[in-house]
């Protein structure tokens, strides 16, 4: 890994990183082609009310787990991991911009950080969901700061999809996003100490399924 894992955290994270997820809305766009989400108002209820919870209570608990298993090195515990991942995600396409994101993710870091647990992780799973390379990527790092990381990456990607799907500038974003990642800080610790919980979201899970049959679309997700 890096020799300074806080650099490698800002190269990670980067917006010029291409991990492939500029090219997914993960159900966003179809929300908004329905009117559900019309407004910087509406997007920042949105975040609040269906990603927040399914990060806090879903996403980072599993990502703990990762985490955990990445830096002792767990090949098994991360592969069933990542089938379990997969059993949770009901529409094909959330499954599918997941396992998009994270086998980009990690053929970079394959290339970036050739480790021979990265190479296993490859050759067993090269299409690994998002979640595991990332706890894979940034397994130097203190799970708390990790977690906050990956947490910033599902806010980033869909604050920056809104841009492209909306009349909504910049700014707006950034203060939308702010809001949304205070929200998310006030929250995590309790949720790096609680086992893994499911989140029924019906809305995203609906507007993904209504995506795949869409006539026209921007984002692949």
């Amino acid at each position: 890994m890096h020799p300074d894992p806080w650099l490698w955290l800002l190269q990670a994270n980067d917006t010029a990183y291409p991990s492939g997820s500029y090219a997914h809305s993960f159900g966003l766009e179809e929300l908004v082609e329905c009117g559900v989400v019309k407004t910087g108002a509406d997007l920042e209820t949105f975040l609040e009310n269906q990603v927040l919870p399914n990060l806090l209570t879903f996403e980072i608990p599993h990502f703990v787990t990762a985490h955990a298993a990445a830096v002792s090195g767990d090949v098994p515990a991360l592969l069933a991991l990542d089938t379990e991942l997969d059993a949770w995600r009901i529409p094909h396409e959330l499954r599918d911009a997941s396992r998009r994101i994270g086998s980009q993710r990690l053929d970079l870091l394959h290339q970036l950080d050739p480790t021979p647990l990265i190479a296993e992780i490859r050759a067993a799973s090269p299409r690994c969901h998002h979640l595991v390379v990332t706890a894979l990527e940034l397994s130097s790092l203190p799970v708390e700061q990790a977690a906050r990381a990956f947490g910033f990456q599902t806010v980033a990607s869909l604050t920056a999809a809104s841009m492209k799907l909306m009349r909504i500038g910049q700014t707006a974003v950034q203060k939308i996003s702010r809001n949304t990642l205070a929200k998310l800080g006030e929250k995590i610790d309790h949720s790096l100490t609680q086992p893994a919980d499911g989140w029924f979201n019906p809305l995203l899970e609906i507007s993904s399924l209504r995506h795949a049959r869409a006539n026209h679309r921007l984002f692949i997700s």
